[in-house]
C-alpha cells in the first residue's frame, strides 16, 4: 500500500481576517490516499501519482455554498498482464459512513458524512462506468469504476468498463484515470478537524 497525505489547514492570515465572522462556521480536512492491488499469479499494478499538496479551506460564505473542486488532483496509472482486472474505491473511516473527528468548535451542526466527498474518473476513452461524478462510500461497500463484485464478462478497449489486459504505456486511453474531487458542505455541519482515508483498489476479476 501506498499513502500520500494531504492536510488541510487555514493559513494565519486567512483566520485573522475571518474569524470574527465565520469562526463557528470553518472545516478542517486531512485526506490520506491509499493504493492498493491484488493479484494472484499474474501481472497488476496500480500506481497513483499525486499533486504535492491540496487544500480545501472552507472559511467563506461562498466556499460552503459552493464547494471547492480540485480537477485532476489523482492519477491512477494500470498495468494488467495477462489478467482481467476490476477498480474500485471507497473510504475508510473508524465508524462507517462518517469522518475520523480530530476536533471540534462548537456543538451546533451535524457531524460530515463521507458522501460529503464527490468523485470524478475520466480518461480519453471514458472507459468508467460511473459517468460524472458520485459520492465516495464506505470500503466495505465500495464505488465500482471497473468490473464488479462478480465476474465481469471481458470488455476490450476502447469500451466503457475495458477490463482486459493493458498499459496505461502504451494505451493511456483505457488504463489510465485521471480523478476530480469536490466537497460542497453548505452549512449543516459542526465545524472541525477530520480525517479520512479513500483507498483505490485494483483486483483480478474473479
Amino acid at each position: 500500500m501506498t499513502f500520500a497525505s494531504y492536510r488541510h489547514f487555514l493559513k494565519p492570515f486567512a483566520l485573522e481576517s475571518c474569524c470574527r465572522v465565520y469562526k463557528k462556521r470553518i472545516l478542517f480536512f486531512i485526506f490520506s490516499f491509499g493504493c492498493v492491488f491484488s493479484v494472484l499469479g499474474q501481472s497488476l499494478s496500480l500506481e497513483l501519482k499525486t499533486t504535492p499538496q491540496v487544500d480545501l479551506v472552507f472559511n467563506t460564505i461562498e466556499k460552503y455554498k459552493t464547494g471547492i473542486r480540485r480537477p485532476g488532483f489523482l492519477r491512477l496509472n494500470i498495468l494488467a498482464v495477462g489478467t482481467e482486472w476490476d477498480l474500485y474505491v471507497g473510504a475508510q473511516t473508524d465508524v462507517v459512513g462518517s469522518w475520523n473527528v480530530i476536533d471540534t468548535y462548537g456543538n451546533t451542526g451535524l457531524s460530515p458524512t463521507i458522501a460529503l466527498i464527490e468523485l470524478q474518473f475520466r480518461n480519453a476513452s471514458n472507459t468508467s462506468q460511473e459517468v460524472g461524478f458520485f459520492s465516495l462510500t464506505d470500503i466495505a461497500s465500495p464505488t465500482y469504476i471497473i468490473g464488479s463484485a462478480n465476474i465481469d464478462p471481458l470488455v476490450l478497449c476502447p469500451n466503457q468498463g475495458c477490463n482486459g489486459a493493458g498499459s496505461y504505456l502504451t494505451t493511456p486511453g483505457c488504463f489510465k484515470f485521471d480523478v476530480d474531487m469536490r466537497v460542497i458542505p453548505n452549512f449543516d455541519y459542526k465545524p472541525g478537524l477530520y480525517t479520512l482515508t479513500i483507498q483505490f483498489v485494483l483486483t483480478e476479476n474473479l
